[in-house]
């Protein structure tokens, strides 16, 4: 028996299939969430993404930094803001004012090393000061969350063609 919402969603994943021609792109997501990981992982086609994940700004330097020595730069850096692992208020706050590293400094620090660096933020804090905070020091684009995992997959392929 064939599941008609399956067919379709096999029918879209071969036409977005045909639109890099061939040419996969390497992605670092920088993210504390597994889930969000994950998530993003299913909705870039590992047909044309090799997705790398880092799960701290700490990680993900050194992620972006072995990459680039493997010849591996990535194409595209997925930044989250909140790197803390935590979902507690008073966590976050430290983020927010800059007393851990979060998607803010990684950034930056990426920037350091790669002024080229193709970095966009994909956060539940896009509307935020904080947000705007990433766009200021370099990102090229912050996404909110809400935006959805779908359209939020079409918006990189966008940026990476």
């Amino acid at each position: 028996m064939i599941n008609i919402a399956e067919e379709k969603l096999i029918i879209k994943k071969i036409e977005k299939h045909n639109s890099f021609a061939g040419e996969e792109k390497v992605v670092l997501v920088v993210d504390d969430e597994p889930e969000i990981q994950e998530l993003i992982k299913t909705y870039l086609p590992s047909a044309r993404f090799e997705v790398y994940s880092a799960y701290s700004g700490k990680e993900g330097i050194e992620k972006y930094e072995d990459l680039m020595e493997r010849g591996k730069k990535p194409d595209l850096v997925i930044m989250d803001l909140n790197l803390s692992g935590s979902k507690k208020i008073e966590d976050i706050v430290k983020q927010m004012n800059g007393e851990e590293m979060d998607g803010v400094k990684t950034t930056q620090k990426i920037i350091n090393i790669d002024p080229d660096a193709n970095i966009i933020g994909f956060t539940a804090f896009a509307d935020l000061e904080w947000g705007q905070k990433l766009k200021e020091i370099g990102a090229k684009e912050v996404l909110s969350r809400s935006v959805g995992f779908e359209e939020f997959a079409k918006k990189v392929e966008e940026i990476l063609t």
